[in-house]
């Protein structure tokens, strides 16, 4: 989507935080008797390198929880929470919370509820196996009260003990729903949230009970309190992103209210009521900070038939597949955006990757090598033209494209076809203005989603920057240096398993 804007000409800035705070750190460190922060903090470091291995960069890309982003990340924390005192969004609510017996006497009475990462339960709406706050397969939020069948996953549950935290109330008739309208949220992922708000009203909790993460404090509390990682908390990681883009540079915040930035969000199924209840409510309910205008979801990408799991070791890392010697992370990239899960559940199986990767990799190699060689060939004075019917089939492939990448109705599975349509498109062998004028339609259709092949076409054909739409027209006599080739081999089945561990390819 970043680069599809940019190449239509739009100024784009990104950012992405990790989660340091969340429940399931501190299970993990627990388990590995390790600080949360620095256990958080090396994911942190190895997500961003898998991301990049996969040509997946950001502007900003923080750990909010660790060294001197904390402080930044405790104001803008802070900040949003006074406003929301401010603008009388906040009520204090007595909740049941169990407690376990993993602790001790000594034990801060903050870490002995079973919260999070500790708690397992049945969903008390789809009466799947859930946990922490949420169910997976059907994207409800509930408080541990509401759950059925719950039990501690250190320990046994011993009794359940009246906590006090902030919640979040927001007045006004339908404004959740009407805003989620305005955001242009989905059919099946509205539904969950219009099922939340007709269970529980236009409420969330704001804090839980706790002692790692962003303490904020009240007279109403009977425990210290920490930002909810799944609706203040996850607010605040968007509002601490747009306060790293602007820092020094005196402009507004991109959330703040005055701000006319066009503010894109994107998370999973899990993160359906967080993003529209949590950080939506958040947003209305105070006058500093502004809403996201689009948020979109996708649901759960499997591998091989199963749950991605980590725990059973159960996981392709991005940097492990993309580190296959002499992949093309272009071609992968092709291959990852056409199971992208936006209306059901896919499946990452390894023989059908390493067949559409290798059909993928074999048709577009021998199209550029074919154009390429036909450029080549052609005198240098001989003039530099682009072929006017092949023109007319660009544009129409990329309005297109531009529908399958719409901001109203995004479908990043469908990006790839108006592509696969050029490179049918091209007949034999072509001379030298059919050949560059495939090249220019390449290099546009292709960079949102083969940036590294389509860069050096771009350069290479005399262009500067990246891949701009408007330009496509306009031919350059420019070459430098050697013509450019994917750069990469075919897989094999073996190349894929090996990512796995042994226990699980075999």
């Amino acid at each position: 989507m970043q680069k599809h804007l940019k190449r239509a000409g739009h100024h784009v800035r990104s950012g992405l935080t990790t989660d340091g705070f969340e429940n399931h750190v501190l299970v993990r460190a627990a388990i590995e008797n390790i600080d949360p922060s620095d256990l958080a903090h090396g994911f942190h470091i190895r997500i961003v390198e898998d991301l990049a291995s996969l040509g997946i960069v950001f502007d900003h890309f923080d750990d909010p929880a660790y060294g001197r982003n904390l402080q930044r990340f405790s104001n803008v924390g802070n900040a949003l929470m006074g406003a929301l005192s401010a603008a009388g969004s906040l009520h204090f609510s007595a909740a049941r919370l169990p407690v376990d017996d993993a602790g001790s006497a000594a034990t801060p009475r903050e870490e002995r509820f079973c919260i999070g990462g500790w708690l397992g339960a049945t969903c008390p709406v789809c009466l799947a196996s859930a946990g922490s706050f949420f169910c997976e397969q059907c994207g409800h939020h509930f408080e541990p009260e509401e759950a059925l069948n719950t039990v501690s996953r250190r320990g046994r549950i011993v009794e359940w003990s009246e906590n006090i935290s902030a919640f979040l109330s927001i007045s006004g008739k339908d404004r959740l729903l009407r805003a989620w309208d305005d955001i242009a949220v989905e059919s099946s992922f509205l539904e969950i949230g219009k099922r939340y708000v007709a269970c529980k009203g236009q409420q969330m909790r704001l804090t839980v009970p706790g002692l790692h993460g962003l303490a904020w404090n009240s007279r109403h509390f009977n425990s210290q309190q920490i930002l909810f990682s799944y609706s203040s908390l996850l607010y605040a990681h968007s509002l601490y992103c747009g306060h790293r883009d602007t820092e020094g540079t005196g402009k507004p915040n991109p959330f703040a209210r005055e701000s006319d930035a066009f503010l894109i969000g994107a998370t999973g199924l899990d993160n359906t009521i967080p993003m529209l209840v949590g950080v939506t409510g958040c947003a209305l309910g105070q006058n500093s900070f502004r809403p996201f205008d689009r948020i979109f979801f996708n649901h759960f990408l499997r591998l091989n038939g199963s749950k991605f799991s980590t725990s059973r070791g159960h996981v392709i890392w991005a940097g492990e597949i993309a580190r296959i010697p002499s992949i093309s992370v272009d071609v992968l990239r092709v291959y990852l955006s056409e199971i992208c899960p936006e209306e059901t559940e896919t499946d990452l199986v390894s023989e059908q990757l390493v067949d559409r990767y290798n059909a993928i990799l074999d048709k577009m190699s021998a199209a550029i090598d074919r154009c390429t060689e036909s450029i080549n060939a052609t005198p240098a004075l001989a003039g530099c033209q682009v072929d006017s019917a092949m023109m007319v089939t660009l544009d129409h492939l990329y309005e297109k494209q531009c529908a399958a990448l719409s901001l109203d109705y995004l479908r990043v599975s469908q990006a790839s076809r108006p592509l696969i349509e050029w490179v049918d498109h091209l007949d034999g062998t072509p001379d030298h203005q059919a050949a560059y004028t495939w090249l220019m339609g390449f290099s546009i259709l292709a960079w949102p989603l083969m940036p590294k092949i389509t860069g050096a076409l771009w350069h290479w054909l005399g262009h500067s920057g990246h891949p701009v739409a408007a330009r496509a027209s306009t031919p350059s006599s420019q070459r430098s240096g050697a013509a450019p080739k994917i750069d990469g081999r075919r897989l094999s089945v073996g190349d894929i398993e090996r990512c796995l561990p042994g226990k699980i390819a075999a």
